[in-house]
């Protein structure tokens, strides 16, 4: 998968991008539908949050 990371002018760490085909596949794995309202991922959200944190511990710690 290619994640790309958005970061503001300090470094810090902002957001994720991935590619469209590994969001419709996380869409199917969690049921988050387009005009679900924004706490419907919570449960994604979280689980990619800690995914970053695996991925690159000291990214989260700024």
């Amino acid at each position: 998968m290619d994640i790309k990371y958005l970061s503001d002018e300090k470094g810090k760490i902002t957001g994720v991008f991935i590619p469209i085909e590994e969001w419709e596949r996380l869409q199917k794995e969690y049921k988050i539908a387009e005009n679900a309202p924004a706490d419907s991922g919570a449960k994604l959200q979280q689980t990619l949050a800690d995914a970053l944190k695996k991925a690159k511990p000291d990214a989260t710690d700024n």
